[in-house]
């Protein structure tokens, strides 16, 4: 009859014990080991020896230690010793099991043979090695570092005995990646040690823990002189983990934190499950969030590695949400971490209608050195994101003063908001904007010397004369804005000449209505003109075609400078006006049209500041002639020369008879006589009635 497995280490173990390791040739205990080698698939009669005493010790409810073994077999433990490469495969294959895994030397681990195989022994049936590994725990990162704190926290071990502990551990265990990156990272050992007992401070606290610095370094050595010497080292930077950024120091220097970094290295494949978690955000929550890190206390300028932990945290929160299609749009054109940050900053404000102060937010995401230097390219409009069309510098006007905020251009909105971007992208008001195709073509009547200006003008105003201009004027340093100023008496034609401009070169005009540019709020007035400009520049960004920033009836705003003895802050208010359009004239990138009755009212500053300075003189004889004809072409030439020489009309006033002409017709359904229309035009005028002064006799 064939015996069973638990026969042939009966067997087996009844020759092995007190054997002293000898006389293991006999035909009896070699049936015994071989019937053990093939029933447990060993590769080896040595394992079935140690496996054979470890079932015997495991049977009657004891583990053992290397010590034990030799007890057993009634040798020395250096007889044992030789069999360690054996039991190491027992552990591989989970036959056996190391009872105390915080203890790392092999003289001193405890082992006893596994439930799986016992069960299977009884059961007669050979163990699947597979099945056996997946019901007992493999030696890890987390029990390699658990192993390095027990023996931190033993007072009995001492600072030499520790790092000969920890050198003996890592060679035992130099398969796992943790160990062996490490060791690549940091030479030196008391290092290392120290890097163990953080990670595992980080994980025994479910992935929020912290070394508290003084009570470690004294757990570690029991040298005073030592600890202070750590200690300065961790403090000032120049230590080795400091230095490979895998920890850093608290705020308030107590306590000592693994970075990502050093996170990254420790867990490996387990990054994703400790800490914050930033999957599934949309792109709002992203941006918060990146405002949030930004804000924190983890993120610490001040740091020699903050720029670093920085960029590994952003791409960290990209990474986990590349579901949000527009993060990788943003990669694209912008390679720097930091930039990024910023930019995702400025949407969250963007998205939740605030602005932000460009200069409190340089100092939440740089150092003091390099918050100054993009502080300076911002200033001077030659950051990236500037370049890249992306944000633009806004000052805004408040009680407290004037600060500089950061926005998001309509190009930066459609990149990042994509499909929600009208949301967030600011229209004008139909009265501000006057599209060039809603514009009806009109002729215009003026003397030779007027139209050879206005010619002048309409003809450097169409697209393609207008670029060369402007290339011509950079190459030269010189300002490249074109301002214009119209100035004559009402109804001259001013404002139409500025409508047919803007038809005949295809260009969009944003109407300025002067009234509402003066509050009679204190401060407001200033805060509405700047933001004329601001939207001016943003509409220029927006068209393919630069539009006309038009003023009319500009001296109300264009008006001399007031003078300052009075102290009145209405004064103050009006001087402040005019320094700013003073301001935004000098380096205008577009086209601006200021029309004025009153030219006398400018201040003599502005005169400099007009490339073409355009008068408007009321229409010659000749002129209103023609007009007449234009406006009502059932007029005989005689009649028209009548009108024309009788009344000293402007095109404008020309234009109110003529309207009154066509309501007669409407109404009485027949055109008025030439001496109804030369009554009508003797109503034009408001005559003041004459009055006598005195006594009458």
């Amino acid at each position: 009859m064939e015996k069973t497995l638990i026969q042939f280490i009966k067997t087996a173990a009844a020759k092995l014990h007190d054997s002293k390791l000898k006389r293991l040739g006999g035909k009896e205990i070699t049936l015994a080991q071989e019937g053990v080698v093939q029933a447990l698939d060993l590769d080896s009669k040595d394992e079935a020896i140690l496996f054979t005493a470890l079932f015997d010790r495991s049977c009657s409810g004891y583990s053992c230690d290397l010590g034990d073994m030799a007890s057993y077999f009634g040798c020395t433990q250096l007889d044992i010793m030789e069999y360690v490469s054996s039991l190491k495969s027992l552990v591989k294959k989970g036959l056996v099991v190391q009872t105390d895994l915080s203890e790392c030397r092999m003289t001193r681990q405890n082992f006893i043979a596994s439930n799986y195989a016992i069960s299977c022994i009884l059961e007669n049936k050979k163990p699947e090695f597979r099945k056996a590994r997946i019901l007992e725990k493999e030696f890890d990162r987390y029990d390699f570092c658990k192993l390095v704190d027990a023996q931190i926290q033993d007072s009995n071990v001492t600072a030499e005995s520790l790092f000969q502990f920890i050198e003996q551990a890592e060679e035992e265990n130099l398969t796992m990646p943790f160990v062996k990156d490490l060791k690549t990272i940091i030479t030196s050992i008391p290092a290392r040690a120290l890097f163990y007992e953080v990670c595992y401070d980080f994980f025994d606290r479910n992935g929020d823990g912290r070394s508290d610095l003084t009570r470690t370094l004294s757990d570690m050595y029991e040298a005073y002189g030592v600890r202070f010497m750590e200690r300065k080292a961790l403090l000032d930077g120049s230590h080795p983990l400091i230095q490979a950024d895998l920890v850093e120091m608290s705020g308030d220097k107590e306590d000592i934190l693994l970075t990502d970094t050093g996170k990254q290295l420790f867990l490996g494949e387990d990054f994703g499950a400790f800490g914050k978690q930033y999957s599934g955000l949309n792109r709002y929550s992203f941006a918060r969030e990146v405002k949030e890190y930004v804000h924190s206390k983890e993120h610490d300028v001040e740091s020699s590695h903050a720029k670093m932990r920085l960029s590994a945290k952003i791409r960290q929160i990209e990474d986990s949400n590349r579901n949000i299609t527009c993060l990788q749009k943003v990669k694209d054109i912008l390679s720097e971490e930091d930039f990024r940050a910023l930019f995702y900053i400025v949407c969250d404000a963007c998205a939740n209608g605030d602005m932000i102060s460009i200069s409190r937010e340089l100092n939440e995401l740089y150092s003091i050195k390099e918050r100054n230097t993009n502080l300076r390219l911002f200033k001077d409009e030659m950051h990236k994101m500037q370049r890249l069309d992306l944000v633009e510098m806004v000052t805004e006007s408040s009680f407290f003063g004037e600060y500089t905020v950061l926005k998001l251009t309509d190009k930066a909105k459609e990149l990042y908001f994509e499909e929600d971007a009208q949301l967030f992208i600011e229209k004008l008001n139909k009265k501000e904007l006057i599209a060039y195709t809603d514009i009806k073509e009109k002729r215009l009547f003026f003397s030779a010397k007027e139209q050879e200006q206005l010619d002048l003008v309409g003809n450097t105003l169409q697209e393609q004369n207008y670029q060369s201009l402007v290339r011509r004027l950079e190459s030269k340093g010189l300002a490249k804005g074109i301002a214009i100023l119209l100035y004559g008496a009402p109804g001259t034609g001013k404002t139409e000449s500025v409508m047919q401009w803007a038809r005949q070169s295809k260009r969009d005009i944003i109407h300025v209505d002067i009234s509402a540019a003066k509050s009679m709020w204190y401060g407001e007035s200033e805060k509405i003109v700047k933001d004329i400009f601001t939207r001016y520049k943003r509409m220029c960004k927006r068209s393919s075609v630069k539009p006309i920033l038009l003023f009319n009836e500009a001296d109300a705003i264009f008006s001399k400078r007031r003078n300052m003895d009075g102290g009145r802050s209405t004064d103050q208010t009006e001087n402040t006006i005019q320094n700013i359009i003073l301001e935004e004239m000098e380096k205008l990138d577009g086209i601006l049209i200021a029309t004025t009755n009153l030219a006398d009212n400018l201040d003599k500053a502005f005169e400099r500041r007009f490339l073409f300075k355009v008068r408007f003189e009321r229409p010659s004889l000749e002129a209103k002639r023609n007009i007449w004809l234009n406006k009502l072409p059932g007029l005989s030439t005689d009649d028209a020369t009548s009108l024309a020489s009788n009344y000293d009309f402007s095109g404008g006033e020309i234009d109110n008879i003529v309207r009154k002409i066509t309501m007669m017709e409407v109404i009485d359904g027949v055109c008025p006589s030439i001496d109804i229309i030369k009554k009508l035009c003797s109503k034009e005028k408001i005559v003041q009635p004459y009055a006598k002064i005195g006594f009458s006799r």
